[in-house]
């Protein structure tokens, strides 16, 4: 099995970048979270991937909008027993938000602009309700603001933690705050998040270990790579400390981890040499403030010697 986890956390804090090292802003802003939640969700539903259909984006009548994520269910009747999915129907939307991006009346008017527009150019639109479309707001805080601004013209239920559905809608519509979601039954979608823990990080690496089919395998290493490069301290001190991580991941991560090591070994004799340079360099600058000090002292001795002289001078009435 082969992930491609060499962008794991060694690469990802030293991997070249146009001949230069990459800094930890650069990983930051780099990091691809959307491609990384499609992965997550097509995890998530991996049970039902024959019954499903996933465009990651999906261009609307020739016009330069995308959707972030679509997933088509090919039977319609399939039941999904999964939280986030039981209400699919025929063609389910999502609209993801990576960590730190806002979700607010904005998000949610595009959201379902989105679904008016393939709505109305999937063609055979005979009624309005008659929509077999969801849409499906996803973000790891909860949209307090836009939930406390649906409650005033929709019924918004709590249908379990972390997922509010909206209802009276033209669309069926929830909102998925994959912080609240249960960490266990949904590991992938709540491992997209700058605040992994290490048991949550073990127990990523562990189911990781355990898949078998290639698509599923391409999928974990999306989520791995960006749960790591977004935690990089986590990672990093899990590699240099040894952790317990399970014997499979360990020899394919084996290479990374020697690298990492003789990097980290080369980056800590240049900064022991940088540091030995700095000592000599206070040395000197100690030095040299301590012949300026001996200097001023001289100077000092003899501007009293002139000063003796000048009033044995004036003793003798000789004024200099």
């Amino acid at each position: 099995m082969m992930f491609a986890l060499r962008n794991f956390v060694c690469y990802a804090i030293l991997k070249s970048q146009k001949g230069r090292k990459r800094t930890l802003l650069e990983i930051e802003e780099n990091i691809q979270w959307h491609p990384a939640f499609c992965s997550a969700m097509e995890l998530e539903l991996r049970e039902y991937k024959k019954y499903l259909r996933y465009e990651r984006e999906h261009n609307l009548a020739k016009m330069p909008l995308k959707i972030d994520f679509l997933v088509i269910k090919k039977k319609a009747d399939i039941m999904i027993e999964n939280d986030i999915a039981d209400f699919f129907l025929g063609s389910n939307i999502f609209e993801y938000k990576s960590p730190g991006d806002d979700v607010n009346a904005g998000t949610f008017f595009k959201a379902v602009a989105y679904a008016c527009l393939y709505k109305a150019e999937s063609g055979n639109v005979e009624e309005i309700r008659d929509t077999d479309v969801t849409i499906s707001l996803v973000r790891e805080q909860k949209p307090v603001k836009l939930l406390a601004q649906l409650s005033e013209k929709y019924e918004v239920s709590r249908k379990t933690d972390g997922i509010y559905r909206i209802h009276g809608m033209l669309f069926p519509m929830q909102i998925v705050v994959t912080k609240e979601l249960n960490k266990d039954i949904h590991i992938w979608v709540t491992s997209l998040t700058r605040t992994l823990d290490r048991a949550r990080a073990k127990k990523l690496l562990e189911i990781c270990s355990g898949l078998e089919e290639d698509d599923d395998r391409q999928n974990a290493d999306s989520v791995v790579n960006v749960s790591s490069e977004a935690n990089i301290e986590l990672f990093k001190n899990m590699i240099q400390e040894g952790d317990q991580m399970c014997e499979e991941l360990k020899e394919l991560l084996a290479p990374e981890i020697i690298e990492f090591k003789i990097r980290l070994a080369e980056q800590n004799e240049k900064l022991a040499d940088n540091a030995a340079r700095l000592a000599d360099n206070a040395a000197r600058l100690a030095d040299n403030a301590a012949q300026l000090a001996d200097k001023d002292e001289k100077l000092a001795n003899k501007d009293a010697e002139i000063a003796m002289l000048k009033k044995k001078l004036a003793d003798f009435g000789i004024e200099v």
